[in-house]
């Protein structure tokens, strides 16, 4: 009688219910964030492991950081074994690379296949080199700003300082013990794993690790847009059309002086260089003439002029914070769409990861356009129907934000009663509608009539709705949510810090 064949289990490997293909899609609760492990089994051995995004962030209301990101990557480097076979950082905003900082000394001795970065990474696109500088330089210089204000701060200018912490990785004060600016990260992620990043844009050919490649998994690039495709002078632009909000004290990066004027050097006059009749005082009176309403200039003295200037510089001074806000609003929405976009086919499962991207990356391969389009009036192209409407996992882009997931997009997802999986990773009440008037016009994240329409095809999860426990301490969930019922072929299952989807 023939002997039975002893069965050796492998670690991590797990059974696939019917219809699952072998995917499994890991989301940590960490708070404001993204950190996902995503699990692939090949036909024999281990599953293969990649990593998209680690990071935190406290957002506008200071709650957004549960302080569960340090045990999340505990648990993620057990997970795996230390081997990891793709990294993907979609941009370089903290929420999404500041666990990377924070925990470099657990990412330093795993052992990584390959690095994917979008292409605004590169240090070796002189475009990219110059923008990413001035983009750091001035986010440095507002939060700077912004942070020496102090109590006299607005609330539009206290937003406008998170945004640029979120920018930078850098906090003010006491927030700064938290540790790991988004410099250290990027330096860990392009220098500290032992392996040289890759650099992608839309419809790049990306070098999938060979792990990956055997274990069946295929991957598209679908964002950012080429270089080329984008607005340029507008992104090159960038400092001078934000810097302008700073104060006379702002500086930028080392020490680098930051321009507060709203005016350019050519705009300055140089007292000597005026003509003998055109003293200092000539000079001040005509400057502010037109602030002195009803008198010849003539007429005009300087306590006038002075008067006038006072004037002046109340209006810009009331007009700043709002303007500041919307600078910063700005900034930040040019790292969204930067964001690295991919769709991973294996063995016929579809998953679509979108990082941050708003607006301008969606375009540019929904509509096959490279002009913004605010209207979305173009013709969705075939290649993008067809994506959108056999997805079976969608991240739910910029933690359900209403500026990262198209109208048109969430519709295509949801017709011809196309079922799938989305998740989002957010946490309730750290950003709110900053005009309670008008909604519309605030920041409300996760957007629930985004989460409603999808929710329609999708079994929609989100990290926050998962009570969770770090080191024996137990994190309530945020909202009061059932986990959704998922279709066949997947399942929904809540772990001690995640909830995993198997597809």
């Amino acid at each position: 009688m023939a002997s039975k064949k002893k069965v050796v289990a492998v670690k991590g490997r797990w059974k696939p219910a019917a219809s699952e293909a072998g995917v499994r899609v890991r989301m940590y609760r960490v708070g404001f964030g993204d950190f996902f492990l995503v699990s692939f089994l090949p036909d024999a051995g281990a599953p293969v492991h990649v990593v998209i995004d680690c990071g935190v962030f406290k957002g506008t209301s200071q709650t957004g950081d549960i302080q569960s990101i340090e045990a999340a990557v505990e648990h993620m480097a057990g997970e795996t074994g230390g081997d990891i076979a793709l990294i993907i950082m979609t941009h370089r905003h903290a929420d999404h690379i500041a666990g990377f900082a924070r925990c470099s000394a657990t990412f330093k001795k795993m052992r990584v296949g390959a690095v994917w970065m979008p292409v605004w990474e590169s240090e070796y696109e002189p475009t990219a080199v110059k923008f990413q500088a001035e983009l750091t330089s001035t986010a440095l210089g507002l939060r700077k700003h912004f942070a020496g204000l102090g109590a006299a701060a607005s609330p539009e200018q206290d937003t406008a300082r998170r945004y640029m912490e979120n920018a930078t990785g850098e906090f003010t004060g006491a927030l700064s013990v938290a540790g790991g600016s988004n410099a250290s990260a990027l330096d860990l992620l392009k220098r500290g794993l032992g392996v040289t990043p890759e650099f992608y844009k839309a419809g790049d050919e990306p070098k999938i690790p060979a792990a990956l490649v055997k274990a069946g998994l295929a991957c598209q690039v679908l964002g950012p847009p080429p270089l080329k495709d984008l607005d340029l002078m507008k992104l090159m632009d960038l400092k001078k059309n934000v810097g302008q909000y700073l104060a006379m004290s702002g500086e930028g990066e080392e020490g680098e002086e930051v321009s507060t004027a709203p005016f350019g050097n050519q705009w300055i006059a140089d007292v000597p260089d005026l003509a003998e009749t055109e003293t200092k005082e000539f000079f001040a009176r005509n400057a502010f003439r037109e602030w002195v309403p009803g008198k010849p200039w003539r007429d005009i003295d300087g306590k006038r002029a002075d008067a006038a200037r006072r004037k002046m510089e109340a209006v810009l001074s009331e007009s700043q914070p709002i303007a500041a806000l919307t600078a910063a609003k700005q900034l930040n929405a040019f790292l969204n769409n930067q964001s690295l976009v991919t769709l991973f086919t294996f063995k016929g499962k579809k998953l679509l990861f979108v990082g941050d991207a708003q607006a301008g990356n969606w375009e540019h391969w929904l509509f096959t356009t490279d002009k913004p389009d605010k209207a979305a009036s173009g013709t969705m192209s075939a290649v993008a129907q067809e994506v959108l409407g056999s997805l079976n996992f969608y991240k739910v882009g910029h933690h359900g934000s209403s500026n990262a997931t198209p109208r048109a997009a969430a519709e295509a997802m949801c017709t011809h009663g196309h079922h799938f999986v989305a998740m989002c990773s957010t946490e309730n009440g750290v950003y709110g509608t900053e005009d309670p008037d008008d909604p519309t016009k605030g920041t409300e994240v996760p957007r629930i009539p985004l989460l409603a329409k999808l929710s329609e095809q999708a079994a929609l999860v989100r990290s926050d709705q998962v009570a969770i426990t770090v080191k024996m301490k137990k994190i309530a969930a945020a909202v009061k949510l059932p986990m959704p019922k998922a279709s066949p072929g997947t399942r929904l299952v809540e772990g001690e810090l995640w909830v995993d989807c198997f597809l």
